[in-house]
C-alpha cells in the first residue's frame, strides 16, 4: 500500500488542499473531494482510485502555486452575528 498525495490551491480563498489515495487500490467508477468549509468539488476524477481530503491550510505563497487549480469558492460565513437594522 502506497499513499500518493498532490496538492489543490484556491487562491480565491486563499486555501491549499492536500488530497491522497492509494495508488494500490482499485479505481471506483467516479470519485470526488469536496472543500470542507463549502462544499465546491475540489477534484473530480473517473476510473481512478477514492481520494480524500488529508489536510487543508492557508495558501501563504501565491506565486508558488500547485499544479491543479480551481478558483470557485461559495463560503458564507454563518458564525458571525448579523446586524440589526
Amino acid at each position: 500500500m502506497a499513499y500518493k498525495k498532490f496538492l489543490v490551491d484556491n487562491p480565491s480563498c486563499s486555501r491549499r488542499f492536500h488530497l491522497s489515495y492509494d495508488d494500490e487500490s482499485e479505481p471506483v467508477t467516479e470519485t470526488s473531494a469536496k472543500c470542507p468549509f463549502c462544499d465546491e468539488v475540489i477534484f473530480k476524477a473517473k476510473n481512478h482510485p477514492e481520494v480524500t481530503v488529508a489536510r487543508q491550510e492557508n495558501l501563504i505563497k501565491k506565486a508558488e502555486l500547485a499544479d491543479l487549480l480551481m478558483e470557485n469558492c461559495s463560503f458564507k460565513d454563518n458564525f458571525s452575528i448579523s446586524p440589526k437594522k
